[in-house]
């Protein structure tokens, strides 16, 4: 059953991209909901090309960008390089780099071994640092400064292909996002199916950081139309009242409410308002929906800002990877695939 529930989960983090923390000063992921479904187009590499490489060598995670619609194959190496890179960049501590280039791997290695039978294995959108990013964008990226920071997470990555996150030998569902609510979120509050290894855990560090606070203000008149279009039916007055009653997750996101005749999930509202995430409180004044939101992400898994708080006072890799993923067991990469 439990390993049921994570098929599931993998499912959905398949269209899953990360948004780097360089959009914004920070580092941050979102999800899509749907991957575009598109009529059929000449692809950059033949289907016969995919799978006749996919013979000679299995080293590589195939991954749909979702900006020209194709599947590549990348790599171990460069999609850890590449994740590392959009994901933190260079400025990090190493041993959060080298945590998060193991995350970014494990995660995609069991992708790989839940998706055989679909087209992909992970979505990303390499052109804007969404997920993964190739070598050449990150030298537009780093300009002059490419070398030394290349170089940096080239020997990040280096490090983090030689393990595998693992829970009964096999590798881990090892998601991560960008800043907690001060605590990270249990993966069923999120994905409805849960698993021993993403549970909440503190991560103070988070507390500290830029971005950890954002406001977002909507005017009454958007928040009754997106409302009534998912089902709230209201009619328009009391709209202090509307949400009343929000029910929270013990790691402080917003678990459920009931606005009218409809149940909203956190996560729903956060995609309705483009929340940063679904720790949030909400003030109504003077005809407008405040939102004051906690954190960056969905909040299941590595901190990317706690795994560097962590890192900046003494923690290793092995340290920051077995706190946020309790119940894991790091290998090496032989130990899983000989």
């Amino acid at each position: 059953m439990q390993k049921f529930r994570a098929a599931v989960i993998a499912a959905t983090l398949a269209i899953m991209f990360f948004i780097p923390m360089s959009v914004m000063g920070i580092y941050a992921e979102e999800i899509i909901e749907e991957v575009p479904k598109t009529e059929e187009k000449e692809p950059l590499i033949s289907e016969e090309d995919i799978y006749e490489a996919e013979e000679d060598d299995e080293d590589f995670f195939r991954i749909y960008d979702i900006e020209s619609e194709k599947i590549f194959n990348v790599s171990y190496s460069d999609y850890v390089k590449g994740a590392i890179a959009s994901e933190m960049g260079a400025n990090f501590e190493f041993d959060a780099l080298v945590a998060q280039g193991i995350a970014a791997f494990s995660c995609a290695l069991y992708q790989k071994e839940a998706r055989t039978a679909a087209d992909y294995d992970i979505s990303a959108a390499p052109d804007k640092k969404l997920g993964y990013m190739t070598e050449e964008k990150a030298k537009e990226v780093y300009g002059a400064a490419f070398d030394e920071k290349w170089g940096i997470i080239c020997s990040a990555a280096e490090k983090a292909l030689c393990y595998v996150l693992t829970y009964n030998g096999e590798p881990a569902l090892t998601v991560y996002h960008a800043i907690s609510a001060g605590k990270t979120e249990s993966c069923e509050n999120v994905w409805n199916g849960a698993l021993p290894y993403l549970i909440s855990v503190e991560s103070d560090g988070d507390k500290l950081a830029e971005g950890y606070k954002s406001e977002v203000i909507v005017p009454e008149k958007e928040v009754l139309e997106l409302l009534n279009k998912n089902g709230a039916g209201l009619s328009g007055a009391y709209p202090e009242d509307w949400f009343s009653g929000a029910v929270y997750t013990d790691a402080g996101y917003v678990g459920s409410i009931k606005i009218g005749a409809a149940t909203f999930s956190g996560e729903k509202l956060r995609s309705l308002f483009s929340l940063r995430s679904a720790s949030f409180d909400v003030e109504y004044k003077n005809g407008e929906f405040i939102f004051t939101v906690y954190g960056y992400g969905h909040g299941v898994g590595l901190s990317q800002v706690g795994a560097n708080y962590m890192a900046k006072n003494g923690a290793d890799f092995m340290e920051i990877l077995a706190h946020y993923y309790p119940g894991t067991e790091l290998l090496e990469y032989g130990e899983v695939y000989g």
